[in-house]
C-alpha cells in the first residue's frame, strides 16, 4: 500500500501538466501513487501523461463531469494512507512529501497535515509570495471563522488522512459549477480534526492560469456558489450539532459585503441584491459586540460600505496631502 493516493483532475491542461507530473517524479519520498483522472478534456494533455512510463501514475477516466466528480472518482480507486488533492496546473517542491510526512511522526494521529504555499503568477515562476493558511498555528476558532465561507488554503497544502475521510466528506459534485468549490469541501473535513501545523512551503499554486475556474469575473456565478457553500457548510455544522459561532456569522456577511459591492459596482442588480439580502440576515446574526457591527445595524449594510470606503478614501488623500 503506497503511503500517499496523489489525485488529480485534469481538464484542459495540457500546457501544465507534464510539468506538474514530473514535479511529483521528483519526490524525494518516492512511497506514493499519482492517480490522474480525465474529465473531459479536448487537448492533449490525456496524452502527456500517457507519455510518462512510471507505473505508479496511472490514467484514468472519470464517469462525471466537474473537479469534484474527478476528485471522487479518484478517491474511490486511491489505495494510500495518506491523500493529497493535486491540481494539473499546480506543483511540488521535491522534499513537500517527506517534510510534511515528517508531522504525522509527533504521534498525535493528525487527520490533517497543514502547510504552507508559494503563489506565482503563470509566466513568472521565480516570483512568489508564501502564504500561510488559515489559522496556521493559532487556535481552532480562527480557522473555523474564516473557512466557513472561504477556503482556507490550496487544495495541495494538506494531507489528509485516508481514514479521516469517509464518503459523506467527499466532494460536493453539487457545486462543480461553482468558483471555490473547495470552500464546500475543506470545512466539513476540519469540523473536529486533529490538525498538525507543518512548516513546509514546497506547495506551489499557479495562479492566472488559461481558462482557471477561480479567474472567472461573473460575480453572479460567485455569489449563486458562495451562498450554496455558506449553506452547505452551515448544514455541516448542524451535523454536529453545532451552529456559527459569532465570529463565523461576522466572516460570512463580510464575504457577501465583498460580493455585493462588486456586483452593484458593476451594475448586476439582481446579483447585488441576493448578495445584500444574504449579508442583511447574516448581519441580523451578529450580536452587537463590535462598533462595525453596530454601525451596519445602523444604517444596514451598504450604508456601512459606502461609508466605510467613502472613508478610506478621505484618509489615504490626508494621508497623501501630508507627505507634500
Amino acid at each position: 500500500m503506497p503511503k500517499v493516493s496523489i489525485i488529480t483532475p485534469l481538464h484542459n491542461k495540457g500546457p501544465y501538466v507534464e510539468e506538474t507530473l514530473c514535479s511529483v517524479l521528483a519526490q524525494t519520498m518516492p512511497d506514493w501513487e499519482l492517480i490522474v483522472v480525465e474529465n473531459g478534456s479536448t487537448d492533449n494533455g490525456p496524452e502527456v501523461v500517457r507519455k510518462l512510463p512510471d507505473p505508479r501514475i496511472q490514467l484514468v477516466v472519470s464517469q462525471g463531469r466537474g473537479p469534484g466528480a474527478a476528485r471522487n472518482f479518484g478517491l474511490g480507486l486511491a489505495t494510500g494512507e495518506w491523500i493529497l488533492f493535486l491540481d494539473a496546473d499546480d506543483l511540488l517542491e521535491p522534499d513537500y512529501l517527506s517534510m510534511q510526512l515528517a508531522c504525522a511522526k509527533s504521534g498525535s494521529e493528525p487527520g490533517l497535515i497543514v502547510g504552507c504555499t508559494q503563489e506565482f503568477d503563470e509566466g513568472c515562476p521565480d516570483k512568489r509570495w508564501l502564504r500561510r493558511p488559515a489559522g496556521w498555528r493559532n487556535e481552532n476558532e480562527e480557522l473555523m471563522s474564516f473557512a466557513i465561507s472561504c477556503a482556507p488554503w490550496p487544495i495541495h497544502s494538506a494531507l489528509i488522512r485516508r481514514s479521516h475521510l469517509p464518503p459523506p466528506l467527499w466532494w460536493c459534485e453539487e457545486l462543480d459549477a461553482f468558483p471555490s468549490e473547495d470552500s464546500a469541501f475543506w470545512f466539513p473535513v476540519i469540523v473536529n480534526a486533529r490538525i498538525a501545523w507543518s512548516d513546509a512551503t514546497g506547495a506551489l499554486y499557479r495562479r492566472r492560469t488559461i481558462a482557471g475556474r477561480n479567474e472567472t469575473r461573473d460575480i453572479s456565478l460567485w455569489i449563486d456558489g458562495l451562498t450554496k457553500i455558506i449553506d452547505h457548510n452551515v448544514a455541516a455544522l448542524a451535523v454536529h450539532g453545532g451552529r456559527p459561532t459569532q465570529g463565523q456569522c461576522l466572516s460570512i456577511l463580510r464575504m457577501l459585503e465583498e460580493k455585493y459591492w462588486i456586483a452593484y459596482r458593476v451594475g448586476k442588480t439582481q446579483a447585488a441584491r441576493k448578495a445584500l439580502e444574504k449579508a442583511q440576515y447574516w448581519l441580523a446574526q451578529c450580536s452587537p459586540r463590535s462598533f462595525s457591527v453596530v454601525i451596519r445595524k445602523v444604517v444596514g449594510v451598504h450604508g456601512a460600505i459606502y461609508a466605510g470606503k467613502a472613508l478610506r478614501l478621505v484618509l489615504a488623500k490626508v494621508i497623501s496631502s501630508s507627505k507634500t
